[in-house]
């Protein structure tokens, strides 16, 4: 038989709304909750609307790789849920049209969203989240760097913070010291400080009463003390408001570069993170994930065939099972491949080797029954 081009088309057309309009609903539902996680701390610092839209506009990107296979999925169910019910399918298969002359619409829209996915998970993604930090530090102010009960690493000194306390004495229990050893290592203790209003963007500028500034002496067993009733100090926290990319904030480009590094070298180390995994997870996540909306459209095309008489409530409830399904052995992989229990490349391929052996499973089964 000829292929069905105008039945190519048409299938085309519908799943590619259905699938939009799909892309719409999780992308803001992403974005949504992902934003409720930050309005407390924003609100508390007093951030507007405009910010809150700047930053909507910074996490778009961020979600829009992930939305693509779960949009194309519901739209690949919803349509042919609908086309099913209806009983087109039952009309094309009566007349010759086998299961698998149905699914070159769904593997093309499958194909142009893999193609989008690695585009936005290559580039557009790092970048996106490295913003997003960015931008949040920004709005948070610096001052929401200062965690009591936390010794905090700032460049070359330290500074930790017992308590948080009232009006007339704000911080209580300061100490702010060198973190390199050395002659000239030092920490100042207070009992009492505050963070001065002159601070700039990238700098917390304290004001310390009552305490005292402890110097290492050459002398073996002695220290130099220095008490005071009033001191300003300032600490550089440029890598809290400007941080350092992480191996998630890098682009596949900088990922191949950065794991080509040596495994001692210091920056790779810290780009590795504590189990010496993440470049490697890096760049194993986005090479395989791409793939995850051609082997969706391949699974649901088989599904959506189906007869299913309740139509798109049907296709919906089919779409968040599967999808469910597919994020659960994506995310057992990724964090069996984080923390090293299996190598990188196994853990983030086989989900998509388990889609693919159900995909042609379940096209082989319908297969037969048109036989």
């Amino acid at each position: 038989m000829v292929a069905p081009h105008l039945l190519w088309r048409y299938m085309f057309r519908d799943i590619l709304l259905h699938a939009l309009l799909g892309l719409f609903a999780i992308t803001l539902l992403l974005v949504v909750s992902n934003l409720l996680r930050f309005m407390e701390e924003l609100a508390a610092a007093g951030v507007g609307l405009s910010a809150l839209g700047q930053l909507v506009v910074v996490l778009l990107p961020s979600y829009a790789s992930y939305a693509l296979p779960s949009a194309l999925l519901f739209g690949v169910l919803l349509s042919l849920g609908r086309m099913s019910a209806d009983g087109e399918i039952v009309a094309m298969r009566a007349s010759g049209i086998s299961a698998v002359r149905l699914l070159p619409p769904a593997l093309a829209l499958g194909g142009m969203a893999a193609i989008g996915a690695a585009y936005l998970l290559f580039e557009v993604q790092p970048k996106a989240q490295n913003e997003m930090r960015i931008l949040l530090r920004q709005l948070a102010g610096s001052v929401q760097v200062i965690e009591p009960g936390k010794f905090l690493e700032l460049g070359d000194k330290l500074l930790y913070v017992h308590s948080m306390g009232s009006s007339a004495c704000p911080l209580e229990g300061i100490l702010i010291g060198s973190a390199v050893e050395g002659e000239r290592s030092f920490y100042a203790a207070a009992h009492c400080g505050t963070v001065d209003n002159n601070q700039t963007a990238h700098s917390l500028a304290f004001l310390l009463h009552d305490g005292s500034i402890h110097f290492t002496d050459p002398e073996p067993g002695h220290y130099r003390r220095i008490r005071f009733k009033t001191m300003h100090t300032v600490v550089d926290v440029s890598q809290y408001t400007e941080p350092k990319p992480g191996a998630p904030q890098l682009t596949f480009g900088e990922l191949l570069k950065a794991s080509r590094a040596p495994k001692n070298d210091p920056e790779r180390k810290r780009l590795d993170g504590r189990y010496g995994t993440a470049l490697a997870v890096q760049i194993q996540r986005r090479l395989a994930f791409p793939f995850a909306s051609m082997l969706l459209a391949l699974i649901a095309v088989p599904l959506g065939i189906r007869p299913m008489r309740s139509g798109r409530s049907a296709g919906a409830l089919t779409a968040i099972v599967v999808m469910a399904l597919y994020w659960l052995t994506f995310s057992l992989g990724d964090m069996a491949s984080t923390r090293g229990v299996v190598p990188a490349w196994l853990g983030l391929w086989l989900p998509n080797l388990l889609a693919l052996s159900i995909g042609v499973g379940l096209m082989r089964r319908l297969g037969r029954s048109d036989d």
